[in-house]
């Protein structure tokens, strides 16, 4: 039996770049309905999106639809919300800070373990 294929995002766009931010959602929340394991992890200004009620507030157009709704079309489909610890350091952002569903905050080796473990990494 083939084992399940793994999707890695690595978010690193953030909520000064809405426009940068719903392919990633789009792909991972598609990977994850396709059985794949998808995870996304944010990092750098990516951290800004998983802040509580941060999400609520942007949206990628004038009128269009939140944040909100593109994280929990992702957390409905399954996919698995990490956080890098020192993006969190760079935003003055707390554990506490942040929205229930980030699984797990990882560090630099961490991630690179993931991304050589990942079938398909993708960046936005």
């Amino acid at each position: 039996m083939k084992e399940q294929t793994k999707l890695l995002i690595i978010q690193t766009s953030g909520l000064k770049t809405p426009e940068r931010i719903p392919a990633g959602f789009f792909i991972a929340t598609t990977a994850a309905a396709m059985n794949m394991d998808s995870t996304i992890v944010f990092t750098v200004n990516g951290a800004t999106i998983v802040e509580k009620q941060a999400a609520e507030k942007i949206t990628v157009k004038e009128g269009g639809t939140t944040l909100k709704s593109f994280l929990d079309q992702a957390i409905a489909a399954g996919v698995k919300l990490m956080v890098c610890h020192q993006s969190l350091d760079l935003h003055d952002l707390e554990p506490d800070n942040l929205i229930d569903e980030v699984e797990e905050i990882i560090g630099a080796a961490a991630l690179l373990d993931m991304t050589l473990e990942s079938d398909i990494v993708l960046t936005f």
